[in-house]
């Protein structure tokens, strides 16, 4: 259950779970992948959310886009820890 956890939310830690390091960078190219669209799914939906508030007069509507926005936040984040993985640098 911890590899499990280890790969989903900290992708860029697991590479002891994988014999390969090959098999790990096409693993964590295709989670980046992944992962940067989500990040793009989130954009819309925090912007059709705007966007519907503001043209039906609806606070409340507008107030949700912070939700994928913090996803969004998350996401770049983790990301970035990717990033740095993959160009061989240090993610700590």
């Amino acid at each position: 259950m911890r590899d499990l956890l280890r790969k989903w939310f900290l992708p860029w830690t697991a590479e002891y779970l994988f014999s390969d390091d090959r098999q790990y960078q096409k693993w964590l190219q295709r989670r980046y992948a992944s992962m940067r669209t989500a990040r793009i799914l989130c954009l819309l939906v925090a912007a059709v959310c705007l966007l519907a508030g503001y043209f039906l007069n609806r606070r409340p509507i507008m107030l949700l886009t912070t939700v994928p926005l913090l996803l969004v936040l998350g996401l770049t984040m983790a990301m970035e820890q990717m990033e740095a993985v993959m160009d061989g640098q240090d993610y700590t």
